[in-house]
């Protein structure tokens, strides 16, 4: 198992989206964890909100979908920088901005989402 680079979303979503070293593509991981100081009705509202932006039809660069809990004050936005094809799946650029209450700076992770044939959309690995 190998962790997600720093560079695809951060050292915290790495921790917790491990991929085989033959995987193009993971299931969307929405137990995973975006990174400390997250609760995990937060880390919902992330998944959720991209997988929002990912069903949108047709996907446009500058779609944005926002969330936010009102519980722990966390909120943040997915929103598509880039719209391609890879291995011959379609796929978006995603910039997943990340506000949490007394941790600043707010974070942006980009990372990319494909569709597998079957029509999931999953990390592209």
């Amino acid at each position: 198992m190998r962790f997600r680079s720093l560079r695809c979303l951060s050292a915290a979503l790495a921790a917790c989206v491990h991929l085989s070293a033959a995987a193009q593509a993971q299931v969307i991981p929405f137990s995973g964890n975006f990174g400390r100081g997250l609760s995990p009705s937060d880390n919902q509202m992330v998944f959720e909100s991209v997988a929002r932006l990912n069903a949108a039809e047709p996907s446009k660069v500058g779609q944005s979908d926002s969330w936010s809990n009102p519980e722990t004050k966390s909120s943040g936005s997915s929103s598509i920088l880039r719209v391609f094809r890879s291995g011959g799946m379609p796929c978006h650029l995603v910039r997943h901005h990340i506000v949490v209450p007394g941790q600043p700076p707010a974070r942006d992770y980009r990372l990319t989402w494909c569709r597998t044939p079957s029509g999931e959309w999953k990390i592209k690995g």
